[in-house]
């Protein structure tokens, strides 16, 4: 009995081990944070309208000192970004809207194709300008380019196509509302030799279509995540980086032979919450791939989602409503923006780095949670993060589609964060600044500093966001004394409603589409300004010359 004990011991040590160091070896959290993550959390006890009545328990205090002399980073003017899944533009595999059940690889229906024309959905869209508006997803690497030519690839197992026609739409969309286009070429395996290279031919006609347009497009892509081929497509077909490092030659000179002015941007690796790259013990891609194409490319790409959703057949860390509210779990993506940062700086000094995709949970969005008030804390708290980190641009997956989209699919209803995205873009400007909290409990309370994005004597703004599901913030900030400043403080009276109030009134959109004026409450304080965050809720406090 004691032998067997002990053969049990070791093969439960053994198995520890080699899950901890093949299966998460650069894991940022053990086996039982692991465990943790593929459980509900026991959840609080959340009032629903806690963020517009405001805290009954006594509230904490936070003072804070904003470094105006040495500003830490300038973000792009289009910091804030956003795609449109290329399978909503050819109507490929995505995920299933109803999300009740586990689905493989990158979905199980044909997605519907988004109306491009839809004078709704380009009103609202104006008002996220300027942007990049990045075509890009799974299904890019199964695409077939179909522009009129007497070629024909279909035997060659393309899953979708792109037609001239839809092509044209997408460029008149992107001009219309003032968007720099960035398009992924198809890098899978429907575009590979039978040595393993890369198969340039179908690429060059959308380059050289393109080119004959006229098309203004910003930056070229070649493949998406292709740290995770050996799960889109099978290990057979995972790409090596340096294979992947004579293929981007090519491709960039294609890129330099018809669109010149154009970034050629690689690819984007996926990152996982809690293990960074899936399976990197066997399929180690971003740092060899800097190493050998650092100095080929112009941008410094990843893709990051802090969770995921209830379709993925594997998952580090299962969505639900309160898990972003840990600072831990929002603090992730500084953990590895830094070691992005580090690798940018060895193997390609100065060049920007983006973060190429990101939503609120993986795998189409969190029913419930992706698509509601409280998904903003964690938006806003993320763009905050990587404005501090160095990143010059963030993509937001997506502008439209399934739960993560900023609009409703069906209706284009802006959601939460959507009124979110259009607040950032017009209070916070590009120069960033660090800011120091003191105080109790000052973890719960997440601050950022930029420069105003307003042209008037505006010259600063502080986001403020309060983590805390039972009392106010009281944030104080003597080094303003004097100065008037304007309070926009979000609210709702259902943190899992898609309702957002601005100072107490709904937003929402005009008969014509249009969204309302973005007023605040002004102040005209002698003394050191004093700012009252509810729980669950955030503000920005807009200061004036």
């Amino acid at each position: 009995m004691k032998k067997l004990f002990f053969i049990l011991l070791l093969a439960v040590v053994l198995l520890t081990v080699l899950f901890k160091f093949i299966l998460m070896p650069n894991s940022r959290g053990g086996i039982s944070e692991f465990i943790k993550g593929q459980t509900n959390l026991t959840q609080p006890d959340l009032k629903r309208d806690i963020s517009l009545e405001g805290g009954k328990e006594d509230p904490y205090n936070v003072e804070l000192e904003i470094d105006l002399k040495n500003p830490v980073n300038k973000i792009s003017d289009k910091f804030l970004s956003f795609s449109l899944d290329v399978s909503s533009i050819v109507g490929g595999k995505w995920w299933d809207p109803e999300a009740d059940e586990k689905e493989l690889r990158s979905g199980s229906r044909n997605a519907n194709l988004i109306d491009l024309e839809n004078p709704k959905l380009n009103q609202l869209t104006k008002n996220l300008a300027p942007a990049y508006l990045r075509i890009g997803g799974s299904e890019s690497d199964k695409i077939f380019y179909d522009l009129g030519t007497e070629k024909n690839y279909q035997d060659k197992n393309y899953e979708s196509t792109l037609t001239k026609k839809r092509w044209d739409e997408v460029n008149r969309f992107a001009e219309r509302n003032k968007l720099d286009l960035i398009f992924t070429l198809n890098s899978g395996p429907s575009e590979r030799n039978n040595d393993g290279s890369w198969n340039n031919e179908n690429a060059e006609e959308l380059l050289r279509y393109s080119k004959e347009q006229n098309y203004k497009i910003s930056a070229w892509e070649l493949g998406n995540e292709l740290n995770v081929y050996w799960y889109i497509f099978g290990p057979s077909n995972f790409i090596k980086p340096i294979q992947y490092k004579e293929d981007g030659e090519e491709a960039k000179k294609l890129v330099d032979k018809y669109y010149p002015e154009a970034d050629f941007n690689g690819q984007g690796s996926a990152y996982w919450p809690m293990i960074g790259e899936p399976l990197s013990f066997f399929y180690k891609f971003t740092e060899e791939y800097l190493t050998l194409s650092g100095n080929d490319i112009d941008k410094i790409l990843w893709h990051y989602y802090p969770q995921q959703s209830r379709r993925g057949p594997i998952a580090t860390r299962r969505a639900n409503p309160t898990r972003l509210l840990n600072p831990e779990y929002l603090d992730e993506v500084a953990h590895w923006a830094k070691q992005i940062i580090n690798w940018r700086d060895k193997f390609a000094p100065e060049k920007p780095i983006w973060m190429g995709e990101t939503g609120n949970a993986q795998f189409g969005g969190e029913p419930g949670v992706s698509d509601v008030y409280i998904s903003g804390l964690w938006w806003l708290d993320q763009l905050g993060i990587l404005a501090l980190y160095d990143h010059e641009v963030v993509i937001r997956q997506t502008l439209v589609g399934l739960d993560y989209g900023l609009l409703d699919e069906e209706t284009f209803d802006p959601r939460p964060d959507y009124w979110n995205s259009v607040l950032w873009k017009a209070l916070m400007g590009t120069t960033v600044y660090k800011t120091k909290t003191s105080g109790e409990d000052k973890e719960k309370l997440r601050v950022y500093t930029h420069s105003s994005a307003r042209n008037d004597s505006s010259f600063l703004t502080i986001l403020a966001i309060n983590l805390d599901h039972k009392k106010n913030a009281i944030v104080s900030i003597p080094k303003l004394k004097g100065y008037k400043y304007e309070v926009f403080s979000i609210t709702t009276n259902d943190i899992y409603s898609k309702k957002v109030l601005l100072n107490g009134n709904k937003l929402g959109l005009e008969n014509d589409f249009t969204i309302p004026e973005i007023k605040g409450i002004l102040n005209r304080p002698e003394h050191t300004p004093f700012i009252n965050v509810s729980p669950l809720s955030y503000s920005f406090i807009l200061f004036y010359k």
